[in-house]
């Protein structure tokens, strides 16, 4: 009888832990120094001189915060990803100094590329020690890590790894994606990602349509200039702006810290989240918002248009629809 009860109870832990084998981790790093959104100048100031911080005398790898995605299902070994920029701090320097390119910057979409593992594992636990990182964990069922799975691969498969989004991009339209955007997507095909969520993590900017540079007309304030104390508030309803709403990792990193539900490390200041939506019905939902066709178009521009600036209807967000569907795109 004891022999019974040992083998069963041995039975509910292997299986359990073969069950919350199936992981999907959201890794969220805060930036070195809270950027300061209060202005546009402020903005670009506290950027650059989170540039220059350090962590345990090594360069902080993501000065202006960032996110990691985690996947494992089963036994087999984690996967690693997110999304960053090929591009050296050079490149940046010669398109604000010799192309004009001003705070459209940050809605530009640039070469890109995913970290590897072992470049996520050399940072990961110097910064969880430090207190610079905290997580949401999904626990999945092995239908939906095979979805993950999937989703990867075409997401890879279409190249469109290959394009770091700007802060509008959507990787579901075939757009690219910065890192918080790339992230999210993995929830939202998995629908597990409800409207206060996205509230929780979403930052919203009326940026003035005079500081963004374009293929005909240059901004009124470019880098240098902020670097020099220019500067000027958010835009009105009363003048000419853009939308600019987007997932900021700092805001993600904050609500971990918020949430009641977070576990914490006892040996490190690091907290996660932990969701278990195993019981939850798989989406059987397409991943993109178009099919192949379109969908190969779509991209395909993209990643030929990557550093470019950006005309006037992209920077409204009003492209005609034709070009939206990438049917007859310049």
């Amino acid at each position: 009888m004891q022999l019974c009860v040992w083998l069963a109870a041995f039975y509910l832990l292997f299986t359990s832990s073969l069950v919350s084998a199936n992981e999907l981790e959201l890794i969220f790093y805060r930036a070195p120094k809270p950027l300061n959104w209060q202005t546009p100048g402020s903005l670009v100031r506290s950027a650059y001189q989170n540039m220059k911080a350090r962590v345990n005398g090594h360069p902080y790898p993501h000065p202006i915060s960032h996110v990691n995605v985690r996947l494992q299902c089963g036994n087999e070994p984690s996967i690693y990803r997110g999304m960053t920029s090929v591009r050296s701090n050079l490149s940046y320097v010669w398109d604000f100094a010799f192309k004009g390119v001003a705070l459209d910057a940050f809605m530009m979409n640039v070469k890109g590329r995913s970290y590897t593992e072992e470049e996520v594992l050399s940072w990961l636990g110097t910064l969880k020690r430090q207190g610079y990182v905290r997580s949401l964990k999904l626990i999945l069922n092995s239908d939906q890590c095979a979805r993950v799975q999937r989703y990867i691969h075409l997401y890879e498969e279409l190249h469109l790894d290959e394009v770091y989004g700007g802060l509008r991009s959507l990787p579901h339209y075939g757009q690219g994606a910065g890192c918080s955007a790339y992230a999210v997507s993995f929830l939202q095909i998995l629908d597990f990602f409800p409207p206060s969520l996205d509230q929780a993590w979403k930052r919203k900017l009326k940026v003035p349509l005079e500081l963004l540079s374009s293929q005909t007309r240059s901004a009124h304030i470019g880098f240098f200039g902020y670097l020099r104390g220019k500067d000027r508030p958010w835009a009105s309803e009363k003048e000419a702006y853009t939308n600019l709403e987007f997932w900021d990792p700092d805001l993600m990193y904050a609500w971990v810290g918020n949430n009641m539900s977070a576990e914490k490390d006892p040996n490190s200041p690091f907290q996660r989240v932990v969701w278990d939506v195993r019981s939850y019905p798989t989406s059987t939902k397409y991943f993109f918002a178009y099919r192949r066709g379109t969908l190969d178009n779509t991209v395909d521009y993209h990643i030929r248009n990557r550093g470019r600036l950006m005309t006037d209807e992209e920077l409204l967000n009003k492209t005609p629809r034709t070009c939206r569907l990438f049917q007859s795109c310049p």
